[in-house]
């Protein structure tokens, strides 16, 4: 059977990581940020839990982020239920991420997603979230998506988005830059 055993909080205040005692997704992820995105009971009735933005399953735990005026006190229980109520019955599909061609850049991208899986996502998914590669520019400009908890976290524009170009510039190339990208796929 499969259930909540703990709650963690996350650097984000309006995430919560609900960590599961069994693996949900052994490779990737599932992430919805709107209640017309669900596509399973579980993400349906999260979404009916008022203040529930976005759901994002992956490994062994679902981050659930609410908006500003949501109380934590008020709805982490009622979302705890529905997990535990509807986890079992759910058959956990990792989205299909659609292939990006980065032209006569997809080694160096590669390169670079080597680094982040070494240094940047570990971290990421001990928060509850993730961060994928979207576009590398002519001018190494590195546009990134995040993904769960870090998708709507202060830190994530600022601390950790400055990490990840430090450690670019270190292991990489010290010209890059990386941004937070302006559109989704």
């Amino acid at each position: 059977m499969i259930f909540v055993t703990h709650m963690e909080t996350t650097p984000n205040p309006n995430a919560l990581k609900y960590v599961l005692n069994e693996t949900i997704l052994e490779d990737g992820i599932c992430q919805f940020s709107t209640p017309e995105e669900a596509t399973d009971d579980l993400a349906r009735a999260c979404f009916a839990v008022e203040g529930v933005v976005s759901i994002f399953y992956r490994d062994n735990y679902i981050t659930i982020t609410k908006n500003d005026s949501a109380d934590w006190f008020e709805i982490e229980m009622a979302i705890k239920d529905e997990i535990n109520n509807r986890v079992e019955a759910i058959e956990f599909k990792a989205q299909a991420v659609p292939e990006i061609n980065f032209g006569d850049k997809q080694a160096l991208v590669f390169e670079i997603d080597d680094i982040l899986d070494e240094t940047i996502r570990p971290g990421l998914a001990m928060d509850g979230g993730g961060v994928d590669i979207i576009d590398l520019s002519d001018e190494m400009i590195l546009s990134v998506r995040y993904q769960g908890a870090c998708g709507s976290c202060p830190s994530s524009t600022t601390g950790t988005l400055m990490a990840i170009e430090n450690i670019l510039q270190e292991q990489f190339d010290p010209r890059i830059k990386v941004q937070i990208a302006n559109h989704t796929y």
